[in-house]
């Protein structure tokens, strides 16, 4: 379920592992200072005239309520928002040793939204929707295993092709919760390149 979110923190434990490592230690460039913000300048007497000139915008005719949303698309929704927020908060690694505990952590929210959700979608009578998502989250699960192992025998190379596959499995899962209609269970095409 949070493959695309997973695979965002293997790669950072990737990147965070590159950069830990021997001589790669004193390559990197010193960040760059914020700019700062530019304080806004007082509007001409022109511009506010102008503001006040145009004409008074009549209210909308009300539009109609759109058709309530079954609850198991209601309850899904809600619990991929609680994953997300759950995943935001957790620790980026700063050094390589830090990477395992992360997707232990990562492997566990995984596998319990997983559950959550695949509940969820069998709910909705979609058993089609339901099987793929089974299979695809069964496909990810491994696939973290992989990342995990690899993490805690320093294998950080092989990171970059678990974290395709990762996200192959993603955009398959992606396409199955846009189908269903759960938007907060996606991700924009452009968080699931690679």
């Amino acid at each position: 379920m949070f493959r695309f979110f997973a695979v965002v923190l293997v790669i950072g434990a990737f990147v965070g592992a590159l950069y830990f490592s021997g001589d790669a230690l004193e390559a990197w460039e010193s960040p760059k200072p914020e700019p700062v913000a530019m304080p806004k300048l007082p509007k001409s007497k022109k511009q506010a005239k102008a503001k006040h000139a145009q004409p008074v915008s009549h209210a909308q005719p009300a539009k109609k309520a759109a058709p309530a949303k079954p609850s198991w698309l209601v309850e899904l929704n809600a619990a991929c928002r609680r994953g997300k927020r759950e995943n935001e908060s957790m620790h980026q690694p700063s050094i390589p040793q830090e990477i395992p505990p992360l997707l232990r952590k990562v492997i566990g929210l995984n596998a319990r939204m997983n559950r959550e959700t695949a509940e969820l979608v069998s709910r909705s009578g979609n058993t089609k929707a339901a099987a793929q998502l089974r299979g695809l989250y069964a496909q990810d699960e491994a696939l973290l295993h992989q990342a995990l192992t690899a993490s805690e025998r320093g294998q950080y190379e092989r990171l970059p092709g678990i974290s395709r596959s990762l996200f192959a499995v993603a955009r398959a899962e992606n396409n199955v919760f846009a189908r269903l209609g759960a938007g907060d269970c996606t991700a924009s095409p452009d968080e699931l390149q690679f």
